[in-house]
């Protein structure tokens, strides 16, 4: 990861009108926000929630994890690290967890307690919540039942003392952890949460080390700081949430400093680089592909298959269309976890070894098919590029657009031929992009919406997913990377990488691997 930073102010060309500049330079010096240590962040969309039971889109998770603390946390490079537990134990066999809490407050000066723990976690497992996200604690013994009706096992999660909470497995699951430094995983105010209902989302109390001071519908969520908080840190006093629905107007409030920290946007790099910016880059936890649906003919041909990813220059497309801003893909989980595929490169672009393995297959003549995408502008050049590259080698590709449901109803349902998607991380696991996405149990809107079935990359997931040995767990990942590289069930493309601008004035930032491991508590104000 990069650590280069803006050193000056950017007075560049901007395709907004100057009148809406000079407005936005003297709304900023009016604003009097210069006198006080307080960080400005952009939001593309507005949070629709501060509840962990129902935070599902990225701003929502990036409101939680501020305002709310778990038991343990992941740090800026995804490593879990403390956060309420200052200690923690695992039973020889894998399924007795227990921590230890330090001490943390709410808000209101109420001290966290262990029973909070045990409180948030029965309400995100209760079916009366309705949590989208009750499967973090799915590994839980009896948990699925519970949250199908049934009744709630005692045993599974307990609070022997006012710092002690005890977690009971029904399985073993290595990956237990990381699902608890989820956002869903957060510790509520128990008592809050109770009297607030569905209208916590709106006043959350939770012991993270900012609260919610204000929220202005559609303009932006201010955040204070929480000083019964044990996470403490940096001189930043308050935390500004701006909403800027619109990326040229989000640049623009940085270049005149409304902003201190802004993620540069792909077409927009090649002007941020000339005019000599240091920028921070970081690999994101995500990978991008074109899912072959491999039920359906000739996608049931392994050799169709590899032609296809032979037929694709990736390179080029990243270069041209994504202004670099991407590493080729060699493998499903990025190069950033363990377990990471930077294995050899299976698939060069090479159309005559494409147009050899379509005739091996009985396909000298080609194909057609579909290849399906969600409404977006750059989907659109990006598929135009691929069809391009297919149609030299034989095969016609029709490109369908849907708009977002009917895209994934459609992907759920296994109708497309070929689709193009994104997978984005909920934690930094290579579990997370290995068993959702091709465990045959996955098949459809579970993830792996390419129908790929293996029984030994199904063995070798369950496998891994019980190994508490991190080496051996990340040498049983790597086989299944290789394994499924070579088996090609979808045209691999890239994993994106992501760059932006600080503020001189700002430092101890560094861009974290996920969003959730930075709580701006390390973050500082240079003196102005």
């Amino acid at each position: 990861m990069s650590t280069l930073r803006c050193s000056d102010a950017f007075a560049r060309r901007r395709a907004l009108p100057p009148v809406l500049l000079i407005l936005l330079i003297i709304m900023q010096s009016c604003s009097g926000e210069e006198k006080r240590p307080i960080l400005r962040l952009a939001l593309q969309t507005e949070p629709t929630t501060a509840d962990p039971a129902h935070a599902v889109d990225y701003s929502s998770g990036m409101l939680v994890s501020l305002t709310h603390s778990n038991l343990v946390r992941f740090d800026g490079s995804g490593r879990i690290a403390p956060d309420l537990a200052v200690s923690w134990s695992v039973s020889a066999d894998a399924l007795t967890y227990v921590f230890s809490l330090g001490a943390a407050g709410f808000p209101d000066g109420t001290p966290l307690r262990a029973e909070d723990v045990v409180l948030s976690f029965r309400r995100l497992l209760d079916p009366a919540t309705v949590s989208p996200r009750w499967w973090v604690l799915e590994p839980l013994r009896g948990a699925a039942a519970f949250h199908a009706g049934g009744t709630f096992d005692e045993g599974c999660l307990a609070a022997p003392d006012s710092a002690t909470v005890v977690m009971t497995l029904g399985r073993p699951a290595a990956h237990f952890l990381s699902l608890l430094s989820m956002p869903a995983a957060a510790i509520v105010n128990s008592r809050e949460a109770a009297r607030l209902g569905r209208d916590y989302g709106r006043a959350p109390s939770g012991s993270g080390p900012w609260r919610i001071s204000e929220w202005k519908e559609g303009e932006a969520v201010i955040l204070g700081r929480n000083l019964y908080s044990a996470d403490r840190g940096g001189n930043i006093e308050q935390i500004i949430l701006k909403i800027f629905p619109e990326t040229m107007t989000a640049i623009a409030e940085f270049e005149v400093g409304g902003l201190d920290i802004l993620e540069i946007p792909r077409t927009e790099l090649e002007i941020w680089r000339t005019a000599g910016a240091g920028l921070l880059r970081q690999e994101e936890l995500r990978t991008s592909y074109i899912g072959l649906n491999n039920r359906k003919e000739p996608f049931t041909d392994v050799r169709v298959r590899r032609a296809l990813n032979a037929a694709v220059d990736v390179e080029t497309i990243i270069a041209k269309i994504l202004f670099g801003a991407a590493t080729r893909s060699r493998g499903s989980v990025p190069p950033v976890l363990k377990g990471g595929g930077t294995g050899p490169d299976l698939y060069p672009y090479d159309p005559d070894k494409a147009r050899a393995l379509l005739a091996e297959a009985g396909y000298a003549d080609g194909f057609e098919m579909e290849i399906w995408q969600r409404e977006n502008p750059e989907a659109g050049r990006i598929l135009e590029a691929v069809q391009a590259y297919l149609a030299k080698v034989g095969v016609r590709a029709r490109i369908v657009t849907r708009e977002w449901s009917a895209f994934k109803q459609a992907i759920d349902q296994g109708t497309p031929d070929a689709f193009y998607l994104d997978w984005i991380a909920d934690y930094p696991d290579a579990e997370n992009f290995l068993m959702p996405l091709f465990h045959s149990s996955k098949t459809g809107g579970g993830g792996n919406r390419v129908s790929y079935a293996d029984a030994g990359v199904d063995s070798m997931l369950e496998l891994a997913s019980m190994t508490g040995d991190a080496d051996e767990r990340a040498r049983l990942y790597g086989a299944v990377e290789e394994r499924v590289y070579e088996g090609a069930p979808w045209i691999f493309l890239w994993f994106p990488v992501k760059y932006e601008a600080v503020s001189p004035d700002i430092e101890g930032y560094r861009m974290p691997v996920i969003q959730t491991g930075v709580k701006f508590t390390d973050v500082s104000f240079r003196a102005r």
